[in-house]
C-alpha cells in the first residue's frame, strides 16, 4: 500500500473512532440512560407496598425499545379494577420515586383476578383529551408530564 492510502486509511479510521466516541460521551440517549444506575428497583415497589392503594406485588424495571427508555412498571391489586385514585397514587409514586431518566412510564396493572386493568380506558374517563398509548392487555405509556397532568386531572394537584 502506498503512503498516500496509509494515510488515507489512517485518517479513516480516525473519523470514525472520533465520531464513536462524539457519540458515546455526547450522551447518546438510549446508551447514556442504560448504563443510569439508581434506587427506582427498590424505591418504586416499596412506596407502592407502603401505599393504601391495595398493592399485593410490584416490580419497577428500565427497558429500551428502539430510542425510547422507559421504566417499566407492573402493579398486582388486592382488588379486581383500579379506580382514578388508585391510578393518581400509583402515578404519584412512580414520579416521586424514579430517580433515573426516561423518557416515559410503561404501567401495567393486574386486578386480584389476575386480569390486566384496562388503564386506558380508565384514563380516557379521567381525562379524554389526553393521547397515550396503550397496548392491547390494556398498558398504558405516558410521558411524565402525562402521569402528572391525569394526577392533576383526579386529585386537581
Amino acid at each position: 500500500m502506498s503512503t498516500t492510502g496509509v494515510t488515507r486509511l489512517v485518517r479513516g479510521v480516525t473519523v470514525i473512532a472520533l465520531g464513536a466516541a462524539m457519540v458515546a460521551l455526547s450522551g447518546c440517549g438510549a446508551v447514556t440512560k442504560e448504563l443510569s444506575e439508581g434506587d427506582f428497583a427498590e424505591t418504586i415497589p416499596a412506596a407502592l407496598a407502603a401505599s393504601d392503594i391495595g398493592i399485593t406485588d410490584s416490580y419497577a424495571e428500565k427497558t429500551i425499545s428502539g430510542f425510547t427508555f422507559y421504566l417499566s412498571v407492573g402493579v398486582d391489586l388486592d382488588h379486581d379494577d383500579a379506580s382514578a385514585d388508585d391510578l393518581a397514587g400509583i402515578l404519584r409514586i412512580i414520579l416521586e420515586n424514579n430517580d433515573v431518566p426516561s423518557d416515559k412510564i410503561d404501567l401495567g396493572v393486574n386486578g386480584s383476578d389476575e386480569e390486566s386493568v384496562d388503564l386506558e380506558a380508565l384514563v380516557q374517563s379521567i381525562s379524554p383529551d389526553l393521547k397515550i398509548s396503550s397496548s392491547t392487555y390494556g398498558d398504558i405509556q405516558v410521558t411524565n408530564d402525562q402521569a402528572a397532568a391525569i394526577v392533576e386531572a383526579v386529585w386537581g394537584e
